[in-house]
């Protein structure tokens, strides 16, 4: 039997009750059983007693001048019909008193009864000419070949002892039902509610919702009364610890978004100074200074990324590649760049380690197609596996740096990335990168101050 059939609290405790009550159904039905074979015995007895009391006043009142009749008087009827019958079945006398509506319809149609009893020799058994079941016990009257024949009823739920058995079984049963019934009602109003009312409270504690009060409890048994007040002491507890830890992890973010704010303004400080610098050099010294000025801005989009998104530690890469490309525009003057983004509704992002050196990979590549053309794109798309290749097309084939310091800080960007730099026929330079898998472990919402 499966146990889920027996998964509730009612279920199990009825088990239980009828599991213990079990040896006294077992014993109620044995003594009914009992009392019933013994009783269905004496009635047996009687009839063949009955029959061969008949038969031996028969045989004496055989003489001259006395009627067959008289060996049937003073019997004791108590259900049980007499009667003297000739050898061919004709009736010579009867006593149906005690069968009172039956009359002398009680014999079988043929007199004398001819089925004898399986389970009893001495009884014999048949119907009526209307079809009701009778009972008989057959004893050969002396001297003639009369018979002398008793008949009862045999009406098994009419029956006195099938009465006495089925209230012998029947009164465990519903002592067994109103015990059950009775263990179910004091389970519903004294357990299984004040146990629902517990679970609707858990069940609105969640993390939008803290301030979860213990249901009114007024009347439940002492043990759910104080659990219920230990559930509320909880709830209040651990209310008071999330709202410290929200104003821990909010002070903490501030802090954070400060301190990425201070580095982005450090950066774009650094590049402006050398911005100046660079304007202020010769003309040889200047494009040696563009370089480096162009790293330092690459690295303060980055931070600018991720403190404009509000997630402290994740950079939207489309967001990225836009303020990349925008400001190598700005630098060299003229070039155009084209992003062109393919992503799902919600943006794919980077860590904030992961976007810096995407940014410098990509402003190398793109200082380098500078070199080569007057036209570059930059096109991402988005892959399985939580990936995203970029591809930056323009220049004729062969622009790819493959000496020098340009050509070495490609590399180490790629490796820093775990990427590879795929150059194909059209000139055009595919590489492609891993997605953040998780969330950002802090941060504050998109747009919060």
């Amino acid at each position: 039997m499966s146990s889920s059939v027996f998964n509730t609290l009612r279920r199990r405790i009825a088990l239980l009750l009828i599991a213990a009550n079990l040896p006294v159904i077992i014993f109620a039905i044995a003594i009914g059983k009992q009392e019933f074979t013994l009783a269905d015995q004496f009635d047996r007895d009687r009839l063949v007693q009955t029959a061969a009391l008949v038969a031996a006043r028969a045989a004496l009142n055989s003489q001259p001048g006395r009627a067959p009749a008289d060996a049937l008087a003073g019997i004791p009827h108590d259900g049980v019909a007499t009667a003297i019958v000739r050898g061919d079945g004709s009736l010579v006398a009867q006593d149906a008193k005690a069968l009172n509506d039956a009359g002398a319809s009680w014999l079988p149609q043929s007199g004398l009864p001819d089925k004898p009893d399986s389970d009893d020799s001495r009884i014999m058994k048949g119907r009526t000419v209307e079809g009701a079941a009778f009972r008989y016990a057959v004893a050969p009257i002396e001297g003639g070949d009369m018979k002398a024949v008793a008949g009862a009823r045999f009406d098994f739920f009419g029956h006195t002892q099938t009465q006495w058995l089925f209230f012998a079984l029947g009164l465990p049963a519903l002592m067994v039902l109103s015990c059950i019934g009775l263990v179910m009602f004091g389970i519903e109003r004294f357990v299984l509610r004040w146990i629902r009312a517990l679970r609707a409270m858990a069940a609105s504690f969640d993390g939008s919702r803290r301030d979860v009060k213990a249901p009114p409890i007024a009347g439940a048994p002492q043990e759910f009364a104080e659990l219920g007040e230990a559930f509320e002491a909880m709830s209040s507890r651990v209310q008071d610890r999330s709202s410290a830890l929200e104003t821990a992890i909010d002070g903490r973010d501030r802090l954070l978004r400060e301190l990425h704010h201070r580095v982005k303004n450090n950066f774009q400080m650094i590049a402006s100074l050398l911005a100046l610098q660079r304007q202020e050099a010769p003309a040889t010294l200047s494009a040696v200074l563009r370089a480096p000025e162009d790293r330092v801005r690459a690295m303060a989009a980055a931070y600018k990324v991720s403190y404009a998104s509000g997630e402290i530690g994740h950079v939207g890469v489309a967001a990225l590649i836009r303020d990349v490309a925008l400001q190598a525009r700005q630098t060299t003057g003229g070039r155009i760049f084209e992003v062109s983004a393919h992503f799902p509704e919600e943006d794919f992002e980077i860590g904030l380690d992961f976007a810096v050196s995407l940014a410098l990979l990509v402003t190398e590549l793109l200082n380098a197609a500078s070199a080569a053309g007057e036209i570059a794109s930059v096109t991402a798309a988005a892959l399985p596996n939580s990936k995203v290749s970029l591809t930056i097309s323009g220049p004729p084939r062969g622009w790819l740096p493959t000496t020098g310091l340009p050509h070495r800080l490609i590399r180490a960007y790629a490796d820093q990335l775990s990427t590879g730099l795929e150059e194909r026929e059209d000139g055009a330079i595919k590489l492609i990168i891993q997605l953040a898998q998780d969330k950002p472990f802090f941060g504050m919402r998109a747009g919060a101050a």
